[in-house]
């Protein structure tokens, strides 16, 4: 008789556990490794008891418990230095990419308004040009906060870690 395969589901269930904590790879794989033969288990469990495999995947996930839970409890396991190493990894490449965008914004406004208020400060007459160097440096600025904020406002809001406790 041949192991069962573990569904789809039930990989997505531990993933979702294991992949938003910043942590060793190593540290992951085996996190992910231990989840996996404790939710096979319960699958393999129910599947004797169920009347069919969707059932069983039903009964294993209500076992497998809160993924929220889980995965804080799993983050708790991880040292505060190996969490802050790894930090980076628990952040989807395209969200870093726009929160570098946004720092990218913020450094060419801040370019185009320091010597604008430069020249004003030393009294220098404040001309047409300046005023628009001003605004347009001022809008830079703004984009680029307006867009690390969105960013981060919206993993908060998909319920992921952003930073390490």
């Amino acid at each position: 008789m041949t192991e069962p395969q573990l569904p789809d589901e039930l990989d997505t269930q531990v993933s979702s556990a294991v992949d938003p904590i910043p942590a060793n790879p190593l540290r992951k794989r085996a996190m992910r490794a231990e989840l996996l033969a404790h939710l096979l288990g319960a699958y393999e469990q129910e599947l004797g008891t169920a009347n069919s495999p969707e059932v069983a995947i039903a009964q294993a996930k209500k076992r497998f418990g809160n993924i929220d839970t889980l995965r804080e409890e799993l983050l708790q396991s991880v040292p505060l230095l190996e969490r802050l190493i790894f930090f980076h990894y628990s952040w989807e490449p395209l969200m870093l990419r726009w929160i570098l965008v946004g720092l990218a914004c913020i450094a060419m406004g801040m370019s185009v308004v320091l010597p604008a208020l430069a020249k004003i400060k030393s009294g220098e007459k404040f001309t047409t040009e300046g005023a628009v160097l001003l605004t347009v440096g001022a809008l830079l600025v703004l984009v680029g906060l307006w867009t690390i904020g969105y960013k981060i406002a919206k993993r908060l809001k998909r319920g992921a870690p952003v930073s390490p406790r």
